[in-house]
């Protein structure tokens, strides 16, 4: 059955007004100590007014030394300090009836300091584990309707996941079950904590080996213990999207019908290569949700005017330069306009 991608879609006692919505892109907009900025707020704004029905945050440091952060203006989710700023966040969107999730993340080997997983105690680990659970805890009384965990793109849960970086052979190490073990147990603690009110969905990379083929039994196992655990949403991402043809369509459109095809009650996101009604269509044969980050980076008004039929395709050509000239150019898109934040922070950095 086609499903409408402007049908509403029940995700962990939310009600999603659609099922577009903004994957977790990195804006480069916060301040330098870790507080939300008014730029950010304008940039959500920009999105819920436009008709995107599930907006998630960038990821957000849970933390606490913010030196540890992925970058010099991530915002931080590590202190109860923080939760004033965070509520304007949700509370801008929630005008526009999008639902507000925050991504919450550890940065691991990919922050300002390194931190390597194979060489943290499992104390060190547990201790991590409470971050994401405090964090967890600050987004429900800031307003957010669900959290994301990340453990994708090669912070520090994706080197959880994957079996050929995670060394461990100890309880967090050496099989799936082990690997798995602490988001597990995250998602339990934040449904006991929050009195199963917050939803909770997890960022997953498509593969789990460096090799990245034959490996879907791999993230099956992953998605099936989340499930059980509770996850609300399973959002399947990878990190090849930089490396695909410009022409190449839902990268991970294999992966997700894999879990798709041994959970067929889950709910399933699927993010990377979606840029088009065709392309949103094609991802939710197999998926409840069709994520996007540079399509709505570079046209944040992109749902708006696709639902009007005004337009079928995004101007964005994947060129991957979003990741580099906001350091240069202050612009997050090569089509521009300067953005006067990216300009202050980063001018002669």
């Amino acid at each position: 059955m086609k499903i409408s991608p402007f049908s509403p879609l029940e995700l962990g006692g939310a009600t999603a007004k659609n099922r577009i919505a903004r994957s977790a892109t990195n804006d480069h907009l916060g301040n330098t100590d870790g507080t939300v900025s008014d730029a950010q707020i304008e940039m959500y704004s920009e999105l819920g007014r436009n008709n995107v029905g599930i907006v998630i945050t960038g990821h957000m440091s849970v933390v606490p030394d913010l030196a540890l952060r992925a970058d010099i203006v991530q915002p931080s989710i590590a202190d109860d300090s923080f939760i004033p700023g965070l509520s304007r966040i949700p509370a801008e969107l929630h005008r526009y009836g999008a639902l507000a999730v925050a991504q919450i993340s550890h940065a691991g080997p990919k922050g300002m300091v390194k931190v390597d997983y194979n060489s943290l105690t499992v104390a060190e680990i547990d201790l991590i584990v409470q971050w994401f659970v405090d964090a967890a805890v600050r987004a429900a009384k800031a307003g957010f309707d669900a959290v994301e965990l990340h453990a994708a793109h090669w912070y520090m849960f994706a080197v959880a996941l994957n079996s050929d970086l995670n060394k461990r052979s100890d309880c967090y190490g050496g099989d799936n079950e082990r690997r798995i073990a602490p988001l597990l147990r995250m998602i339990k603690e934040i449904k006991r904590v929050t009195e199963n009110r917050l939803a909770v969905f997890v960022k997953l990379n498509a593969h789990n080996t460096l090799a990245g083929i034959d490996d879907y039994d791999m993230l099956v196992s992953y998605a099936s213990a989340l499930h059980e655990a509770g996850a609300d949403l399973l959002d399947i991402s990878g990190m090849s999207f930089a490396k695909q043809a410009r022409d190449a369509e839902c990268y991970f459109i294999d992966a997700a019908a894999a879990v798709r095809n041994a959970l067929p009650d889950a709910k399933i996101a699927l993010v990377g290569g979606i840029f088009s009604r065709a392309t949103i269509e094609k991802a939710l044969q197999v998926a409840d949700v069709a994520a996007m980050g540079r399509t709505l980076l570079t046209q944040p008004d992109f749902v708006t005017r696709l639902q009007a039929g005004e337009l079928e395709k995004s101007r964005c050509i994947r060129c991957n330069k979003c990741f580099e000239v906001f350091r240069t150019k202050f612009e997050r898109c090569i089509f521009g306009p300067v953005n006067n934040k990216l300009k202050e922070t980063f001018e002669d950095k």
